[in-house]
């Protein structure tokens, strides 16, 4: 990764690398401007630095009229040893050629049917969780009395169900893995075309129900977290959204309370408003640039948004917008799962049953809290992990080695693996190349992990219970994470 330690001096531009395409980006710069300590000086400083991308190349500098200045690159903690010596562009010509084999139609009908099996296996869980519910007892399969008919094990298949719609069907689908399957011609063909998959009311509700918005997701997610990855940018920034509670007085144990209490409830507590937020941010962007305007309801800046900010902003302030739009957000999700189930279960065995029904949908989605949270939360967190102070541009080289340093893998290999690792245990592939389909990632992954052993790029992998652990003590502030462009 070229980053550029950018500096004015002398009325040059010093940047550190050691490349030829550094040379060759100096050489133009050169052609195009000319910097003599003026105030345009000031404003091209300004864009060194916020261009300036770590050089994982090297510790030379070169000034922008092509000469090498010694002694002005980054010196790399003891962390960051392996970025001395790193061919990137070498490094990134074998990634970018697995990806192309990958991409190839000649795997389309096979990654649309692995696709189908994982969505029947979410169905056969989801609906054998209700069919659980009402048939056990009348197989005198009874719960303990104290349980009032919840039923964990059935809560147990509709949670599964649950997280992997999302993390699975829906994030992949609209990632646009399955895009050139799925179109002709430009023509959308198929159900799992980004472009028409859980789009709309009824199609949220068949396609990928939970307490998200798709198209609020796809902002905040497939945007914002995939292209801006460890960026101050970046939504799902652990260390900067858990500012408060790692630098503040709280006692440890109350830090760790909170951490647990999070899991427990994040999607709709956090993930859900905050995804919200970033809709509206971006729809007041581009209205902003149509001459128009557009307003946000959600007023917590780069902090996120979540229900208690909603209700804070309502009882403080008189402003509802936030809280409005974010229960009618969950409307469809948590009508379905605590008003239509139990009303079926009392169709079908009255109070009781209903009660069942209410409790055990509550039981299912408490759990996939816990489970989503245990497997997506622990991505892109970690005392080994890197964070970014500045930018890079998409399917760069640099792109590529972000989306390795700043990710953790799981466990991989096999369906019945991936299906409960809700197939985030390939983050690294995930995030070099975002638009591929599940069966990509499952049969790439053990030759982009060896490519990075080759070249000697940080290619972090271990337990998720060994990345939850990373989590949770970066939240609470006992560790954190490596920093680009410190040299770590």
């Amino acid at each position: 990764m070229q980053a550029y330690a950018g500096k004015v001096t002398a009325g040059k531009i010093i940047v550190a690398g050691n490349t030829a395409k550094t040379t060759r980006r100096v050489a133009r710069a050169q052609k195009t401007v000319q910097v003599r300590g003026s105030a345009r000086s000031v404003r091209f400083e300004a864009v060194a630095a916020r261009g300036a991308r770590a050089a994982g190349a090297g510790n030379r500098a070169i000034a922008l009229n092509g000469e090498e200045a010694p002694g002005m690159g980054m010196t790399f903690k003891e962390t960051g040893k392996w970025r001395e010596n790193l061919d990137l562009a070498g490094w990134a010509a074998e990634m970018r050629a697995i990806e192309k084999e990958y991409k190839a139609p000649e795997h389309f009908e096979a990654d649309v049917k692995h696709l189908k099996k994982i969505l029947t296996w979410a169905n056969l869980c989801y609906f054998g969780g209700l069919v659980a519910v009402a048939g056990m007892p009348m197989l005198g399969l009874n719960m303990p009395g104290w349980l009032n008919g919840m039923n964990p094990i059935a809560a147990f298949l509709m949670s599964t169900a649950i997280c992997a719609r999302w993390t699975m069907v829906g994030h992949h689908t609209c990632h646009g893995g399955y895009n050139a399957a799925q179109s002709t011609n430009g023509e959308v063909t198929g159900r799992f075309h980004r472009r028409k998959f859980a789009r709309g009311l009824w199609r949220r509700c068949t396609d990928w129900m939970d307490w998200m918005l798709p198209e609020a997701w796809d902002v905040e997610h497939n945007h914002l977290h995939h292209y801006q990855l460890g960026e101050d940018a970046d939504p799902d920034l652990v260390e900067r959204n858990m500012k408060e509670l790692r630098e503040g007085n709280t006692p440890m144990f109350m830090r760790y309370a909170q951490v647990a209490g999070l899991a427990l409830v994040w999607k709709w507590f956090y993930y859900a408003p905050n995804t919200l937020k970033e809709l509206f941010a971006r729809k007041e962007r581009e209205a902003a640039k149509a001459g128009g305007e557009a307003k946000n309801p959600f007023r917590t800046g780069h902090l996120p948004s979540t229900v208690l900010t909603a209700v804070q902003d309502a009882a403080s302030n008189g402003q509802f917008g936030a809280l409005f739009e974010t229960l009618k957000c969950f409307a469809p999700y948590a009508l379905w799962s605590f008003a239509a189930l139990p009303a079926i279960g009392f169709a079908i065995g009255g109070q009781q049953m209903a009660l069942a029904f209410f409790l055990t949908s509550v039981l299912a989605d408490v759990m996939t809290n816990i489970h989503s949270f245990i497997i997506i939360a622990t991505n892109h967190v970690g005392d080994d992990i890197y964070r970014f102070e500045t930018e890079t541009k998409p399917r760069t080289d640099d792109f590529y080695l972000r989306a390795v340093i700043g990710s953790a893998n799981f466990k991989t290999g096999g369906d019945a693996n991936d299906f409960m690792h809700g197939w985030l245990n390939y983050q690294i592939e995930h995030h070099m190349f975002p638009d591929m389909s599940m069966r990509a990632y499952q049969n790439m992954q053990p030759r982009v992990k060896a490519v990075c052993e080759k070249y000697g790029v940080p290619y972090v992998q271990e337990s998720v219970f060994t990345r939850l652990g990373q989590l949770v003590d970066v939240m609470v502030g006992k560790r954190t994470m490596l920093v680009w462009e410190n040299g770590d």
